[in-house]
């Protein structure tokens, strides 16, 4: 489950391969999810009017939803190998907004390397219908990010630790055996870095396939200079989202 400031992006992840059975994690897994919105259009307008931006044709679609409502329906295809990893996600619009953007999708793709701590970026993008691709490039060698926005290069960074990218953090837990309380990941949107500390709360009961699933929530902590919110819930048992 994610949740991100000003449009909340909720995730409900259902799992089509039969893994509550297994003792060992399939190495290609394919996740559906549903994404649903809930939109403050007023205040994403009063947003953009301050920062002296007009209208997108994104803003314009949102100006038409009332409430929370089903927007599309996304599947990410997850394969994990002993030492290298790739996550390719699509996202096909429905309802409202498949009508005013007229079926265009959200794509993303993430792949990297996997260590014993779990899963490190090298390369990061997404599209978002007709926009640029925005890509997030790590040099191994000179440790810096290159952000990008179709050809054109737009910023790069330095690198001081591991990154994870907005969709390899979902999956960056799945087998491992503990979390620790308290953890901070530096994380790419492919266009910046930033630093996310994860929190371990509650312990939860989803219901799932005609039984009870066992999940925690983590959720990322927010202060004055980023409100941004993120909610994962891992099962209890493998860390899947």
């Amino acid at each position: 489950m994610i949740k991100k400031t000003f449009i909340f992006f909720l995730f409900i992840p259902l799992l089509q391969t039969a893994l509550a059975q297994k003792q060992q994690l399939s190495p290609k897994i394919q996740f559906d999810y549903e994404l649903s919105l809930k939109v403050d259009f007023k205040q994403r307008e009063a947003i953009l009017k301050k920062n002296g931006e007009e209208l997108g044709v994104y803003e314009k679609a949102l100006s038409m939803i009332s409430g929370s409502v089903h927007a599309a329906d996304i599947t990410d295809i997850v394969e994990i190998g002993t030492s290298n990893y790739q996550i390719n996600s699509i996202g096909t619009l429905n309802s409202t907004l498949n009508f005013a953007l007229q079926g265009q999708k959200l794509i993303r793709q993430s792949s990297g390397i996997v260590t014993k701590n779990g899963l490190l970026t090298l390369n990061y993008s997404e599209k978002r219908g007709n926009t640029e691709l925005l890509t997030a490039k790590v040099n191994s060698k000179t440790r810096q990010v290159a952000f990008e926005s179709g050809s054109t290069k737009t910023g790069s960074e330095t690198l001081n630790g591991n990154m994870l990218d907005l969709l390899s953090v979902m999956y960056n837990f799945i087998g491992q055996k503990t979390i620790a309380k308290q953890s901070t990941y530096l994380i790419t949107d492919s266009k910046s870095i930033k630093r996310y500390t994860l929190n371990k709360a509650e312990l939860w009961d989803f219901p799932f396939n005609g039984t009870k699933v066992k999940a925690f929530r983590y959720f990322k902590s927010t202060n004055h200079d980023d409100d941004a919110t993120l909610e994962i819930w891992l099962t209890e048992k493998d860390n899947i989202p």
